[in-house]
């Protein structure tokens, strides 16, 4: 039986209205579920600038092969000096593309620095040090780090001996960076004078 023109309305309201009811994924969420299908492959390598702790931010690359040989790639820019983890980024590549192209275009970045291979466990402590410490002296780290850091998984990855000095000098020190303004290093400043107290922190404008 064909609906009637009222019947036609109330369909129709009642689709939008659940449209409207239907939760919006934030990013964080979109990122998690690009990375679960990853999570049990095996990892490929774990890499940090070798001059990270002089230089006091760099990027740590968390690779993970499927058996098709495509790359899934965490990056996370850590400044281990004191904003902890800055910034986030996942991608997907041919094997090929990684090392050929991907790889060696991040090195570049870096000065060409030589990059040192992590094994899992190390790369993870290091990522969770970094994250400590910035949240003790009350910086905030990447909103969508958490989602990131699921690549390692659940399974115990390994002891780590390696032992990680965060900050410079037995102290914060803060750098402004190309993406912060002159409001952002102001903020920034503040929050170290109040966790850290004056003189309990270095900084660089």
């Amino acid at each position: 039986m064909a609906l009637t023109e009222q019947q036609k309305q109330k369909k129709e309201k009642q689709k939008k209205s659940k449209q409207k009811k239907a939760p919006l994924l934030t990013t964080s969420q979109k990122l998690l579920d690009k990375v679960k299908p990853y999570i049990e492959h095996p990892f490929y390598e774990c890499l940090m600038p070798h001059n990270l702790f002089e230089a006091g931010i760099g990027n740590i690359l968390v690779t993970k092969v499927t058996p098709q040989g495509e790359i899934a790639v965490c990056s996370f820019i850590v400044d281990v000096h004191c904003l902890g983890i800055k910034q986030v980024r996942f991608k997907t590549l041919a094997l090929l593309e990684y090392e050929k192209v991907f790889k060696p275009s991040i090195m570049k970045s870096h000065g060409d620095y030589a990059f040192t291979k992590l094994k899992p466990a190390c790369a993870k402590k290091l990522l969770e040090g970094a994250e400590e410490y910035a949240k003790a002296i009350g910086m905030s780290n990447h909103k969508d780090y958490p989602a990131l850091k699921t690549i390692f998984g659940e399974e115990k990855l390994g002891r780590c001996w390696s032992r990680y000095k965060y900050g410079k000098d037995k102290m914060p020190f803060y750098v402004k960076g190309p993406n912060e303004s002159d409001a952002d290093s102001k903020r920034i400043l503040r929050k170290l004078e109040e966790n850290c107290g004056a003189g309990n922190f270095q900084f660089r404008l």
